[in-house]
């Protein structure tokens, strides 16, 4: 019983003599080509010098593609709000009064023309066209030219006020909307912004609305950690403490899913002579190189700096 314990307590002891010696390092951020970054940490077993595999203990990666697409006054326009109102504090949208007739409605739109597709950053809508589209208490969202319709429905009952816009803290007339999140899977869809107003209180009409910026965010976002992706390549990857590095000459530092269709994001490569000063990318399966960056380092550098204590 004594040999167990001594054995246990011997773990136990070992087990926080690593986790006191693990470092953690903060990625440098890595902007792809088409949009893609590249963000998170690792965490090593605190060694100083070279790094096997089994000196780094874990890491945790998130990829992410963020596409916007922006609506402003001056590019779009709110031709057609309806049952709008403000009480100086909040922007109000009227719902439907009893499922049948028009409620009110809060958009800004792009026309389209020239083989453009027309546009629309809707805060709130419960006209028909909701009702058309299946959301019979309203609904939120945005059309784009590459999305297309990206609604969520609203749960408002009848013959209320919908809570579309609150003031900003500081600001005059300027109103930060309230949006639902549209869609977390497959991608992150999102909508912010400010909607600005004359200072008019009660019913608004478009040309009391004198302003606005409304984002529409779509993001594929990939998280690559322990769980789910092992280390690829780690050669001439190196720590001092304080910065994580890969050697200018022949270092390679890659994480990801191998196979006969690989998916990866390459930290840093410079084993191609193609890419003499290293790359980085992110590969993935069938689709092949989805972003890419180079050259990363200058000609004459030993190292390349990939991660930092912060």
């Amino acid at each position: 019983m004594k040999l167990f314990r001594w054995i246990t307590l011997t773990a136990l002891l070992l087990m926080t003599s690593i986790a006191a010696l693990s470092q953690t390092f903060t990625l440098n951020p890595i902007t792809l080509a088409n949009g893609w970054v590249v963000t998170g940490n690792i965490t090593t077993d605190g060694t100083i010098g070279p790094l096997a595999p089994a000196n780094i203990l874990d890491w945790n990666l998130k990829v992410a593609q963020t596409t916007d697409f922006t609506w402003t006054e001056r590019d779009s326009n709110d031709f057609n709000i309806s049952g709008v109102s403000t009480d100086g504090k909040n922007i109000h949208v009227a719902t439907s009064p009893d499922g049948i007739l028009d409620g009110g409605t809060l958009f800004f739109s792009r026309g389209g023309g020239g083989g453009r597709i027309p546009t629309s950053a809707i805060i709130a809508d419960f006209t028909q066209l909701s009702v058309n589209l299946g959301y019979l208490h309203g609904l939120a969202g945005w059309q784009d030219e590459i999305w297309g319709l990206n609604f969520v429905g609203l749960t408002k009952g009848y013959n209320q006020q919908y809570h579309a816009a609150a003031l900003v803290p500081g600001k005059t007339n300027v109103f930060k909307i309230n949006m639902p999140l549209i869609s977390k899977s497959p991608l992150l869809m999102s909508m912010f912004g400010t909607v600005t107003t004359d200072g008019t209180i009660g019913p608004l009409l478009p040309k009391n609305i004198v302003a606005w910026n409304v984002v529409a965010r779509n993001q594929d976002i990939t998280n690559y950690n322990k769980l789910n992706t092992t280390l690829l390549s780690t050669v001439g990857v190196s720590s001092d403490g304080l910065l994580l590095k890969v050697d200018h000459a022949g270092g390679q530092f890659m994480i990801g899913v191998g196979g006969f269709r690989p998916t990866y994001v390459t930290i840093a490569d410079f084993t191609d002579p193609a890419y003499p000063n290293g790359f980085s990318n992110y590969y993935v399966g069938s689709f092949g190189v989805e972003g890419d960056k180079f050259p990363l380092a200058a000609p004459r550098a030993k190292t390349f700096i990939v991660a930092r204590k912060p």
